[in-house]
């Protein structure tokens, strides 16, 4: 279903008259393109900016176009094992241009969205190294479910001004596709079609299972970098599921429960993630003088491989010395 980038650059497409502030969003965000070489300067240019047009012809899509465009981000094409990231630290958004235009252009509304998340963090948020894990998993996977809430709804815009995005997502067959889809052919209702594809997220396994993974891996890197620097105070603050909250919004207001965050699967770990985790933060706490053993996974639920709840969160403490010891005999 994907047209080649050349075609796509010979492709004359229609400007849709956005206004003036659309327009200075656009010129905004394309000054701000970095190229990967002056050799390929003018085409990654041309085609940064045919994104941009193509993205601002839904409303989802200008909507977070021109609120991105105020936050002073650079963007630039990066080949790798990604679809595109977004670097809040250092204001950077990347698409990986070896993917198909359709999807490079839900690339750029689901990035654009994860900027404006953490626009609205509570800026006195604890950063990613001192977060408990339990809030670690929770904030993180919300703001992803989040972005594809509002990716989602830049795709079912796209079904008449851009058919082969939507065509495109069909295919992949995601389950917040269907969700996002099924509810506003039902009830014609945005945010309850957000709603639907946030939940969604959560059914998903591949995703699910691969950002599980990627935040099991950030714990044992700060767990390292933690024991190497002799740093007290890394696992050591929750992050409120208030502040989760604030950061998923539908036009500027949480469209999300603290209830829905914080029971059944959204808040439930696997038991051998479980274990993984409480031993690396055990060894954490043991390796680093004043450091506290973060007991926050222990409460979460628990959910097997196909992601079916085998045991609900709790708000008794476990031993630790019968997890721990467990997991030595295993793993060492």
């Amino acid at each position: 279903m994907s047209e080649t980038t050349s075609e796509f650059l010979q492709k004359s497409y229609k400007r849709y008259a956005n206004g003036r502030s659309a327009q200075q969003a656009k010129k905004t965000l394309a000054n701000a393109f970095k190229a990967s070489s002056e050799k390929d300067a003018a085409r990654e240019k041309m085609l940064f900016e045919g994104i941009l047009d193509s993205v601002m012809k839904t409303p989802e899509g200008r909507r977070t176009l021109m609120t991105l465009s105020q936050f002073g981000y650079s963007f630039a094409f990066e080949k790798g094992n990604f679809g595109g990231f977004c670097d809040s630290t250092n204001k950077k958004i990347v698409i990986n241009p070896s993917f198909s235009l359709e999807y490079m252009l839900q690339t750029a509304v689901h990035e654009g969205r994860h900027a404006i998340q953490f626009s609205l963090e509570n800026p006195n948020a604890p950063s990613y190294e001192k977060m408990q894990v339990a809030s670690l998993l929770r904030q993180r996977r919300a703001i992803e479910a989040d972005a594809v809430a509002h990716e989602m709804a830049f795709v079912y815009q796209c079904k008449n001004v851009l058919p082969k995005v939507y065509e495109s997502a069909k295919e992949q067959g995601l389950p917040m596709f269907h969700a996002y889809v099924n509810e506003m052919d039902k009830s014609h209702d945005e945010r309850k079609a957000m709603q639907a594809c946030f939940k969604a997220w959560y059914e998903c396994d591949y995703y699910r299972n691969y950002y599980d993974k990627w935040h099991k891996d950030g714990v044992g890197h700060v767990c390292e970098y933690a024991k190497k620097a002799k740093n007290p105070d890394c696992f050591s603050k929750e992050y409120p599921v208030e502040d989760v909250l604030r950061m998923c919004c539908y036009k500027g207001k949480p469209y999300m429960s603290a209830d829905f965050l914080n029971s059944g699967k959204p808040f439930s770990i696997t038991p051998e993630d479980k274990k993984e985790i409480v031993f690396m933060l055990q060894d954490y706490a043991d390796s680093v003088a004043g450091a506290k053993m973060d007991k926050s996974v222990l409460h979460m639920a628990e959910r097997n491989k196909n992601g079916e709840l085998i045991k609900p969160a709790s708000l008794q403490e476990k031993p630790i010395s019968f997890i721990s010891t467990r997991l030595s005999q295993k793993g060492r």
